[in-house]
């Protein structure tokens, strides 16, 4: 059990009641656990519908949503193809605008389709790779994000499978320099503490075994331009047979002796040439023996993983033994996700208001709430840095959220370390606070200063407060929005006065202001701001 008493419910699924209702609270919660925050309009339609229901929705369209490189459907909708993910020219000037348009792309789709973009940031800091280990290779950064999103509401077991001989990592933990009679471990040792099992569920001798089976997996270099080649042309799948080896092995440089794992001993059989498939029995015994021999582990170490990243960093142990039962039946990530958010625990009020924001959550809620519009609001570039020619003020939200997040630690695609981000308290460091603030009144006065985006926050609260005439219910309304906790009567009032600053005070008794004056956009935004600074609005 957690030894926060707080934390009540079980994984039993909520049934909306009058004491415990389905309302707007609820449903930004919801909303807020799952994406990032919700429209006006996306909160209605959910209050007339069923949590269940709302909940497999949002979940099921965010497993079938197109994966990086495909294009949607129709011609307004957002596109996701990259036109560099077979580029690997190390000497290419642009290659780090092109890293930065697939980056912008991620927080693109954070904004908009939101729900799997943002269990992407989860997989990114467990799977952790870094794009400035291996020169921001297009390519590569390109295939490993791929890969994050195509296994992200998937099967788990397939997920790690695939990832250990991604080109990226085999870069970052050095699976490309682990060969016969000189191993090396750092992938053996991750595999085990970081992305499977936990610490203190194996031995240094497991480790040693599971690097001599991992042996033999390359990526090719070339000498004459300094750069690895392009492995493989085009993204691979390692689960279609006609594709899954096209990473090169190495059959000289692989141990085929006896491996004991776990206690269980395997002698896969020592075939002739360099097919990459003669390297298959070691990878794929390893990974039977890992799924097998500690299943319960697993399932434990990540249901708690994703419990954390979405709920609270005391993980209760009977909420996270309820998932794991549920994971290790097939390893479905969707599956336990849905068993978590349809559960009385999630919905409980004190779930509520109970995770710390990171960086991307404090910015990408601030614009999933407001409805912002990708080529209304905020614009991308293309790698020569030119604009969208409806962008008329010429300036770039989305490189600038990148750039304001990377500063305050939470660069995209680089984690700090292999253990990643670590999250939590990290988030509430003075210099991390003082320059979240600072960008967010940078994103309102200059990044999101279009006309038609102040017109928008004019008409976000006449939507929210049905139109109504009284600063001080207008600012309750925006609080309740944007802040989950009840707040005190005196914050409320210092807000209300932020908010009717700038306005000659008599007109708001003579009928002189409402909703219409022409400086109600400068109101709301000067509210923001200050809203933004109060220790709720970092709780999510």
């Amino acid at each position: 059990m957690s030894d926060n008493p707080c934390l009540k419910g079980d994984l039993t699924p909520y049934v909306p009641r009058p004491d415990k209702p389905w309302n707007e609270k609820r449903i930004h919660h919801l909303y807020n656990r799952l994406s990032n925050g919700a429209s006006l309009a996306l909160v209605s339609a959910a209050k007339a519908n069923t949590p269940g229901k709302i909940i497999d929705f949002l979940l099921e369209t965010a497993r079938t949503h197109p994966l990086p490189g495909e294009k949607r459907s129709g011609t307004t909708t957002y596109d996701y193809t990259y036109p560099w993910k077979n580029d690997n020219d190390y000497n290419d000037s642009l290659i780090y605008n092109k890293y930065l348009v697939l980056a912008q792309m991620w927080m693109t789709g954070m904004l908009t389709e939101g729900v799997r973009h943002k269990l992407v940031v989860f997989w990114s800091n467990h799977f952790v790779t870094a794009a400035n280990n291996f020169g921001y290779y297009p390519s590569w950064v390109f295939q490993y994000y791929y890969v994050l999103h195509k296994h992200a509401l998937g099967n788990f077991r397939n997920f790690v499978y695939e990832i250990g001989r991604n080109p990226a990592m085999l870069h970052y933990l050095d699976g490309r320099l682990n060969r016969k009679g000189n191993p090396n471990e750092n992938y053996a040792r991750e595999l085990l503490e970081l992305f499977t099992m936990g610490p203190g569920n194996y031995t240094e001798k497991d480790i040693e075994e599971v690097a001599k089976a991992l042996t033999g997996w390359h990526l090719y270099y070339n000498y004459d331009t300094g750069t690895y080649n392009i492995y493989p042309n085009e993204y691979y799948d390692p689960f279609d047979l006609t594709q899954r080896d096209k990473i090169p092995f190495w059959t000289d440089n692989h141990d085929y002796s006896a491996k004991r794992i776990f206690g269980k001993t395997y002698s896969p059989l020592k075939p002739s040439g360099k097919d990459p498939n003669f390297g298959r029995p070691d990878y794929d015994n390893l990974h039977n023996v890992i799924f097998t021999e500690r299943s319960n582990e697993i399932a434990r170490f990540i249901c708690k993983k994703l419990y954390k990243f979405y709920m609270y960093n005391d993980a209760p142990a009977d909420i996270v033994e309820g998932m794991a039962q549920v994971f290790k039946q097939n390893w479905s990530i969707i599956d336990t996700l849905k068993v978590l958010f349809k559960s009385e625990h999630f919905f409980e009020e004190e779930s509520m208001g109970a995770m710390i924001k990171s960086n991307l959550d404090t910015m990408i809620h601030i614009f999933r709430s407001l409805n912002l519009k990708l080529g209304e609001d905020f614009f991308t570039y293309d790698h020569n840095r030119n604009t969208d020619p409806a962008n008329t003020l010429n300036r770039d939200a989305l490189g600038a959220l990148y750039n304001q997040t990377s500063t305050i630690g939470q660069t995209l695609f680089n984690p700090p370390n292999v253990a990643g981000w670590p999250g939590h308290r990290s988030w509430l460091s003075e210099f991390v606070m003082v320059n979240r603030w600072r960008y967010i009144r940078d994103q309102f006065d200059y990044y999101l200063a279009y006309p038609v985006t102040r017109e928008k926050y004019r008409s976000f609260l006449k939507d929210l407060t049905n139109e109504s005439k009284d600063p001080d219910l207008i600012v309750r309304k925006v609080i309740e929005y944007f802040i989950t906790l009840p707040m005190p009567e005196d914050l409320i009032q210092t807000a209300v006065g932020v908010f009717k600053s700038g306005v000659p005070a008599n007109y708001y008794n003579d009928g002189t202001w409402s909703l219409d004056y022409s400086y109600v956009p400068t109101q709301f935004i000067n509210l923001m701001k200050h809203v933004s600074s109060l220790p709720e609005f970092q709780l999510l």
